[in-house]
């Protein structure tokens, strides 16, 4: 029994990983199953039985794939700190990760530059952006952490604040996604977080 488990869940990600590099090579709407069975050398029936549908691969993908992510965070979150040195911390994670994981970097390509969203894949979006307002919302929880302190200004608004905190790490990840020989995201990453940091921190 436990073999067979094993088998399943090796299975099973095999499956993800050709969904993910199929994915991101055609793009959700050209892949089909035969494809994402081809390359993990495995019947388009095993899909089906892990999964379901291609929608559901997608979703599964994508969800997991950031719920990784955030496993991997989780030490960086509780490194302690002031609120303002625990906020630099967790941004600069956050800009440089795509530059050090292929597969990340790779997921970040599928959903923004290479899929149409649709109805089917509306379940793996809407968890997308769940994740985003559950980052600002921690993002305006360490600022107003600031705040209490003193160590960021009284008259900045933490949702305000929190919300032009992730579109800076969005807005430069796609910038960088579009054209990777531009800059390198580490390079850049503490100038851009320090320079934000430096506009709401109280002088």
């Amino acid at each position: 029994m436990r073999k067979t488990k094993e088998d399943a869940a090796l299975t099973r990600k095999r499956l993800l990983d050709a969904a993910l590099e199929s994915f991101h090579t055609n793009g959700y709407a050209a892949t089909t199953l035969e494809d994402i069975a081809r390359r993990a050398g495995i019947t388009r029936g095993a899909i089906q039985w892990h999964f379901g549908s291609k929608a559901d691969l997608f979703n599964t993908l994508v969800r997991e794939c950031y719920q990784r992510v955030a496993t991997q965070f989780q030490a960086i979150y509780t490194q302690g700190g002031t609120p303002l040195q625990a906020l630099r911390r967790i941004l600069l994670s956050w800009l440089t990760y795509p530059e050090q994981d292929a597969d990340f970097r790779s997921m970040l390509e599928l959903t923004l530059l290479k899929t149409e969203v649709s109805p089917e894949l509306a379940e793996g979006m809407q968890e997308k952006i769940q994740g985003n307002r559950a980052s600002i919302q921690f993002f305006a929880g360490l600022i107003q952490q600031g705040i209490a302190v003193g160590e960021i200004r009284p008259d900045v608004r933490p949702e305000a604040a929190a919300t032009a905190a992730l579109g800076i790490i969005n807005g430069m990840t796609s910038l960088w996604l579009v054209d990777p020989t531009s800059f390198s995201l580490q390079s850049y990453a503490e100038d851009a977080v320090d320079l934000f940091l430096q506009g709401i921190a109280r002088v």
